[in-house]
C-alpha cells in the first residue's frame, strides 16, 4: 500500500524498511523467516495469533461449564447454542494456524513407513474437534473446543522451546566462528572497499589495528600482534611479522598489515569449522537413533491403550469421560521430551565445544570420545615444541662442504615441506642460500628425496640413510643423543644435523590430567630411540619408537584387539600421523597440524593446547551424563503420564501442561552443559 507520511520503519530479516502499517510488518516477517531463527519465529507468530483465537474461545466456552456447577439441564437454551456456535468458528482459527504443520508432520511420518508423534496430537485434536462439531450442529453432548484449541498451543509452545533451542545453538556455532568482516580494503592502483568473497588468492589485503581479517593469508608487510580468540578460544596476543600466516577472523589487536591472500573465504580457516559444524549437527547420534525406534513402537502402542480407555470408559461412565479420556492419553504420551532430550544436549555440547577451540566433526564422534580409556600421542610436534633446535651441523670426513652449504643444501629441499624437522632447517638456514630443489619425493616415515642444483640430494633418518647408503656409513651416528638428520647424495654421506626437541609447556599437565581421570596414555613415534623428552613425559612401557605410519597403524590395531570395550584415541599433527589417527577409535588433531591430518581426524583442536585433549574426554562423559538424565526422565514422564491418563485422573489440558514441562526440563537441563 501507498506508505504516506506516518510510514513505520522496521527491521525485517535483517533489513531495515519502510512499511504503511504494522499488519505489513507482521505479513513481512511470515513470508521472509529463514533458516533456524525463522522457523522460530514464524511458529512463534502462528503461536500469538493462535493465542488471541483460543483466548475467545475459552472465554465462550466458560458456560460450558455450568452444568458442572448447577446440575443437568442448567446449560440447555438458545444462548448456550450460540455459544457453541462462536467457539465452532474461534477455534478453526486455531486448527488453521497450528493443526495444518503438525498434520503435514504425521502424514510425512505416514509416507516414511510409520506413525510418528505427530499422529497422536492429531488424532486427539481431530477426535476433539470433529465430536464437537456433531454436537453443536445436533445440539447434544459436550463440546470440547476449548480443549482442542488449547492442546495446539501448549503443544506449539513446547515445539516453539525446540525450535529456539536449536536457532540458538545455529547463532552461538556463528558466534563462535571467526568474526567475518562485512568488507576487505584490497590494494590495486587504489585501495577499494569489496566483499570477502571476491577476494582471490594472491590478492593484497590491508588489515588496520582493530580488523577481522577476511581470510587466510600471509603477512607481506607491517608488525605487531593479532588476537586468535576467535579461533583458539583463547584470548592470547600473537606477535606477527613479515611470513606470518594468518587466518580468517583472528583480529589485528595494534599491528596495520598488508597480508597476501592465500585461500578464497569459501576455503578459509572459519568456513572450514563452519563447514564441519554444521555437518556435526545434521548427523544424529546413537542415542537419537534409539529414541526414534522407542518412538516407532510408543505411537502405535499408545494408540492401542487410547482406544481401549475411551472403550473401558464409555462403558462405565459415559461416552464423554471416555472421549476426555482417550485424549488425555494421547496427549499425554506424545514423546517430545524424548525427541529433544539428546538433540538439544548434542547440540550444546558441539557450540561449548568450539568456543573452547575443540571442533568435533559429529555426534557420533562426541558420544565415542566418552568411551576413550587409552590416549596416544606423536612425539615431534604433537607433545613437543612443533619447531625442534638445531644445535649441531657435522659435516662429514672427507666432504669439502661448508656447514653453512650443507644446511643451504638441506634446508633448499626441506623448504616446501611441513614436517617440524624440515621447518627447523628451513628456519636454521634463515636467510637461506641461493640454491634451487626440483623433483622432491617424499618418503612418508623416512625423509625426502630431489635435486638441489644439479645433483641428487636426499636428507632422512638414520636408518632411511641406512638403506640407501649401507649400516657402515652412519652406524656412528645411531647412538648420538637427539634427532639425527643425515644429508647424503649417491654413496656419499655429506653430513648430519643434530636436533634437540623440548616438552610442550603444558605436555606434562595435559597427560597427568589424563591419567587421574584414569586413561592409560603412550607414546608412537617415528624416531628409533628416546631422547630426554620421552622418559619426562612417558613410561617407557608405553612408549613404541621407530614406528612407521603403517606401523603405528598396526599397533593401534593389535592394542584395540588386546583391549575389551573401551575405546582408543589417536593425537598428532604431521602427514605421518593421518594413518594412525584414521585408525584410531578418535583421531584428534591438534592445532599446528597439516591439512591432511585435520581432514583425517574426528577432532580438530584449534589451539596447541593439549589440556584441550583431558578436557573432551571429561566434558564428553558429561554430556553423556546429561543425555542419559533427559532420556531417564523422558522416558519415566511417559510411562507414568500414561498410566495416570488411562486411570483417568488427568484432564486433556493437564495432560498437555505436563507434556510442556516435560520438554521444558529436558531443555533446561541440556542447558546446563553450556558451562564447559
Amino acid at each position: 500500500m501507498p506508505l504516506g507520511r506516518r510510514s513505520i520503519s522496521a527491521t525485517v530479516d535483517g533489513e531495515r524498511g519502510r512499511f504503511c502499517c504494522y499488519g505489513c510488518i507482521l505479513a513481512q516477517q511470515v513470508t521472509r523467516a529463514r533458516g533456524e531463527h525463522g522457523a522460530a519465529e514464524s511458529i512463534l507468530i502462528r503461536l500469538g495469533l493462535a493465542i488471541f483465537f483460543a483466548m475467545n474461545v475459552m472465554m465462550v466456552s466458560m458456560p460450558a461449564y455450568v452444568p458442572y456447577v448447577y446440575g443437568p439441564g442448567s446449560g440447555d437454551g438458545p444462548l448456550f447454542q450460540v455459544l457453541r456456535v462462536l467457539a465452532l468458528a474461534f477455534a478453526a482459527p486455531v486448527i488453521g494456524l497450528l493443526g495444518w504443520p503438525i498434520l503435514m508432520g504425521a502424514a510425512r511420518g505416514l509416507r516414511e513407513g510409520g506413525a510418528n508423534t505427530d499422529a497422536l496430537i492429531v488424532l486427539g485434536t481431530v477426535a476433539a474437534y470433529a465430536l464437537s462439531v456433531i454436537n453443536t450442529v445436533t445440539g447434544r453432548g459436550a463440546v470440547y473446543f476449548d480443549t482442542a484449541a488449547m492442546l495446539l498451543v501448549l503443544v506449539t509452545l513446547g515445539r516453539y522451546l525446540e525450535a529456539r533451542a536449536k536457532a540458538e545453538a545455529g547463532a552461538a556455532v556463528r558466534a563462535t566462528l571467526a568474526p567475518t568482516p562485512a568488507a576487505a580494503t584490497r590494494l590495486r592502483a587504489a585501495p577499494e572497499s569489496v566483499s570477502p568473497d571476491v577476494l582471490m588468492p594472491g590478492d593484497i589485503v590491508r588489515i588496520a589495528p582493530g580488523d577481522a581479517l577476511p581470510t587466510d593469508g600471509v603477512v607481506i608487510d607491517g608488525t605487531g600482534g593479532v588476537d586468535e580468540a576467535a579461533l583458539t578460544g583463547e584470548h592470547r596476543t600473537i606477535f606477527t611479522e613479515p611470513g606470518s600466516s594468518v587466518a580468517s577472523g583472528t583480529c589485528s589487536v595494534d599491528g596495520l598489515f598488508d597480508v597476501r591472500v592465500t585461500a578464497r573465504a569459501a576455503d578459509s580457516a572459519a568456513a572450514r569449522i563452519a563447514a564441519l559444524l554444521s555437518a556435526a549437527r545434521r548427523e544424529r547420534a546413537p542415542a537419537e537413533r534409539v529414541a526414534d525406534r522407542v518412538a516407532a513402537v510408543l505411537v502405535p502402542a499408545v494408540i492401542a491403550v487410547a482406544l481401549a480407555s475411551t472403550a473401558w470408559w464409555t462403558v462405565h461412565a459415559g461416552f464423554d469421560t471416555g472421549v476426555l479420556v482417550g485424549l488425555a492419553v494421547l496427549v499425554v504420551a506424545c514423546p517430545c521430551g524424548l525427541g529433544i532430550a539428546t538433540p538439544v544436549a548434542v547440540w550444546t555440547a558441539l557450540v561449548t565445544a568450539a568456543r573452547r577451540g575443540v571442533i568435533v566433526r559429529s555426534a557420533p564422534v562426541l558420544e565415542r570420545a566418552a568411551d576413550i580409556d587409552a590416549v596416544l600421542f606423536d612425539k615431534t610436534g604433537t607433545l613437543t615444541e612443533r619447531t625442534p633446535r638445531l644445535v649441531a651441523i657435522n659435516v662429514a670426513l672427507g666432504v669439502e662442504l661448508s656447514p653453512h652449504d650443507l644446511l643451504a643444501r638441506a634446508a633448499a629441499l626441506e623448504a616446501s615441506l611441513k614436517h617440524p624437522l624440515a621447518a627447523a632447517i628451513a628456519a636454521a638456514a634463515n636467510p637461506p642460500a641461493p640454491f634451487t630443489a626440483s623433483g622432491i619425493q617424499l618418503v612418508p616415515g623416512h625423509g625426502v628425496r630431489g635435486t638441489v642444483g644439479n645433483e641428487p640430494l636426499a636428507v632422512g633418518s638414520v636408518r632411511f640413510a641406512a638403506q640407501e647408503l649401507g649400516a657402515a656409513q652412519v652406524e656412528r651416528y645411531a647412538d648420538m643423543e637427539g634427532t639425527m638428520v643425515l644429508v647424503w647424495r649417491p654413496h656419499l654421506l655429506l653430513g648430519v644435523l643434530r636436533f634437540a626437541e623440548s616438552p610442550r609447556a603444558e605436555a606434562a599437565a595435559a597427560l597427568a590430567a589424563l591419567r587421574n581421570a584414569g586413561l592409560r596414555t603412550g607414546l608412537l613415534s617415528g624416531d628409533a630411540r628416546a631422547d630426554a623428552v620421552v622418559p619426562a613425559l612417558i613410561d617407557a612401557q608405553d612408549a613404541a619408537l621407530g614406528l612407521l605410519p603403517q606401523d603405528k597403524v598396526a599397533y593401534l590395531r593389535n592394542l584395540r584387539q588386546r583391549r575389551s570395550g573401551g575405546a582408543v584415541a589417536m593425537v598428532g599433527d604431521g602427514v605421518n600421523d593421518a594413518p594412525a589417527l584414521a585408525a584410531a577409535d578418535l583421531g584428534m588433531a591438534v592445532g599446528s597440524a597439516t591439512d591432511l591430518a585435520r581432514m583425517t581426524a574426528d577432532v580438530a583442536i584449534v589451539s596447541d593446547d593439549l589440556r584441550r585433549v583431558p578436557w573432551l574426554v571429561a566434558y564428553a562423559r558429561r554430556v553423556r551424563r546429561v543425555i542419559r538424565e533427559n532420556l531417564f526422565w523422558a522416558f519415566a514422564y511417559n510411562a507414568v503420564a500414561v498410566i495416570a491418563a488411562a486411570a483417568g485422573m488427568l484432564n486433556p489440558l493437564i495432560a498437555s501442561l505436563a507434556m510442556l514441562a516435560s520438554s521444558l526440563a529436558v531443555v533446561t537441563n541440556a542447558r546446563r552443559l553450556r558451562v564447559g
